[in-house]
């Protein structure tokens, strides 16, 4: 399925708004910071979170290394300050390792994420129990292109 395609299904249905909103916010929070992120470490970061309540307003950052992490945390004054600028309502920038990552297993999750097995259930269940739609369409293409996909990635769970 087309991203397009998948925006519009989602724009569809007004149960997933607030995950669309949740991922618009995150996606726009991540151009700012790559903005500013030289291009060597922007590769190696993904933003992965935004929790919005007032109190907290925290951008949380994943990073594919400690190295980068640590680069990243020295940046995180200079980048709060960047998107502050920009208008975003960010108290705080929180970066996070992401265990055993190199560049290439980052690159590697934004290409093909894989669900695990419980993940897989859930979301059967949840197919079964829709009506027809085109949020029913585009789950039963996300399950098959998940089954076809090789199980080497998959966590067991």
């Amino acid at each position: 399925m087309q991203p397009s395609k998948v925006g519009s299904v989602l724009a569809s249905d007004a149960s997933l708004q607030p995950v669309v909103e949740k991922a618009r916010q995150i996606s726009a929070l991540s151009k700012l910071c790559f903005d500013l992120l030289p291009p060597g470490l922007a590769r190696l970061v993904r933003a992965i979170n935004f929790n919005d309540r007032p109190k907290d307003r925290q951008l949380v950052l994943l990073a594919a290394s400690p190295a980068a992490a640590a680069k990243l945390k020295l940046l995180s004054e200079a980048l709060l300050t960047f998107v502050l600028q920009h208008g975003a309502q960010v108290n705080s920038v929180s970066v996070r390792v992401q265990p055993g990552a190199g560049p290439e297993n980052v690159a590697a999750a934004r290409q093909s994420p894989r669900l695990s097995r419980s993940a897989l259930d859930a979301l059967r269940a949840l197919h079964q129990k829709l009506p027809d739609s085109t949020a029913r369409t585009a789950l039963k293409t996300l399950l098959d292109h998940q089954l076809a996909a090789p199980k080497a990635g998959a966590e067991e769970t």
